[in-house]
């Protein structure tokens, strides 16, 4: 279990043998820190060549403004390509779509989810679907 602190907030995560980064985010969650956190846990899941990134935030206090979509256009694309599931309280629901739908607009692949079951399946049918996709990719640049 690897620990980050940015401020307020602060994660924990680990990589699991299925090559899903799976972690917690803690504390309070404002402009200042939450790019920052949420950068590392994503580095940490390109780095260790992570198929996708699971967070809880359920236990944070989040304070974020609606995100600018052009906000993507500074984030490495190793980071980008990585599917991000973020599980959060019926309560931080409202605010963390701002950040989907902004995401959504930049064609990068984040969702919210309430329970960690249904983050868990739709990152598994995300990690099958990147993985075919890099399959194809690779037959098709293959000469004959």
């Amino acid at each position: 279990m690897v620990s980050l602190q940015r401020g307020a907030a602060s994660a924990t995560f680990e990589i699991a043998p299925d090559g899903i980064v799976r972690g917690e985010l803690r504390g309070l969650l404002v402009p200042a820190n939450a790019g920052a956190i949420s950068a590392l846990l994503l580095q940490a899941a390109v780095e260790q060549g992570g198929r996708g990134l699971i967070c809880s935030v359920e236990r944070s206090l989040v304070a974020l403004p609606p995100i600018d979509p052009d906000h993507y256009r500074y984030v490495p694309e190793g980071m980008l390509a990585v599917p991000v599931a973020i599980v959060l309280s019926h309560e931080q629901m409202r605010v963390y779509e701002r950040v989907t739908g902004a995401a959504a607009l930049s064609g990068v692949t984040r969702r919210g989810f309430l329970w960690r079951e249904e983050a868990e399946a739709w990152m598994q049918q995300q990690a099958r679907a990147l993985s075919a996709n890099r399959v194809w990719w690779s037959e098709r640049r293959s000469p004959p």
